[in-house]
């Protein structure tokens, strides 16, 4: 019953045959289980409960020199680039906790992403070595509906449980704990450069699954490339203007990252990360879709 439930009669035609059904079914993995609720009390837990750990230690006089330190470099590179009027705003007298903001866009794109990473492998390596993959396939849906299904249901269920509940809970917490408004335009804008960056280390896992058949190359190239920033980075420093890195990751205080200057109300010095992060999604989307269109089962 459950499984006629998902899978419903459908009229859908050429390369998308069969993309409603298949959807649907993913959807239903995230919300018609527990999957949802398992993977909101999971983030909410390791992202904002380490968040309200440091908002409330934040109080401390070492904590306020630290986000006066940070304040202070941060008007001194706006005024730097001529900035005078966002410079002028920094250094005004009022809480700014810019030391939670960072940790919180720091775990909610590295923290998360073991989670995204583990989805996207999941995604198609194991639909392929359970043999599910070449049972729907079986059925009238197409190839690329298969892959671009996996893609839609697993980018809805992130955004959703990692992205705006998080946010919207840390939004909370930096109101009543932190005692400060963050601009809700900027924050809003910061959870979508995070949203980015973990769909970049999604599509690379479903493509990465589209071309092995285990499950440690996929896993293990993700993270390789989530945690190994700071390897690739020392060796090719030019990396950080054309990876997800700077989107989540501050390097030193002077270089926030750029989810952070936007939840903070700050202009970024750059779009080039952003747009080069894009491109890689679709590459590897792209990438994802030639390659399972070739699949032998």
């Amino acid at each position: 019953m459950a499984s006629n439930s998902v899978l419903q009669p459908v009229r859908d035609r050429g390369w998308l045959h069969g993309f409603g059904n298949l959807v649907r079914r993913e959807n239903h993995r995230w919300w018609g289980t527990r999957q949802w609720i398992v993977q909101i009390l999971i983030w909410t837990l390791i992202v904002n409960g380490i968040l309200a750990m440091l908002l409330i230690s934040a109080k401390d006089a070492a904590a306020q020199a630290r986000n006066e330190a940070v304040r202070e470099a941060i008007s001194e590179q706006q005024a730097q680039q001529g900035d005078a009027e966002a410079a002028q705003a920094l250094q005004a007298d009022f809480p700014l906790p810019v030391e939670g903001v960072m940790v919180f866009f720091i775990f909610l794109g590295m923290a998360t992403g073991v989670g995204v990473a583990i989805l996207g492998q999941e995604a198609i390596v194991q639909e392929k070595q359970t043999g599910t993959a070449a049972w729907v396939l079986s059925k009238p849906a197409s190839r690329i509906a298969f892959v671009l299904s996996k893609i839609a249901g697993n980018a809805l269920g992130i955004l959703v449980t990692m992205v705006a509940v998080q946010g919207l809970v840390a939004w909370v917490l930096f109101r009543t704990i932190g005692g400060v408004s963050l601009p809700v335009g900027g924050f809003i804008a910061g959870l979508g450069l995070a949203y980015l960056n973990l769909l970049f280390y999604l599509l690379l896992a479903i493509m990465l699954g589209t071309l092995f058949d285990s499950r440690g190359p996929v896993i293990g190239i993700t993270l390789l490339l989530l945690f190994g920033f700071q390897i690739f980075t020392s060796l090719a420093p030019w990396l950080f203007k054309v990876m997800p890195w700077i989107l989540v990751m501050s390097v030193g205080e002077d270089t926030l990252a750029y989810a952070t200057m936007l939840a903070l109300g700050q202009p970024l010095p750059s779009t080039l990360p952003i747009i080069a992060t894009a491109l890689w999604c679709l590459v590897f989307a792209g990438v994802s879709l030639w390659r399972f269109s070739r699949e032998e089962f």
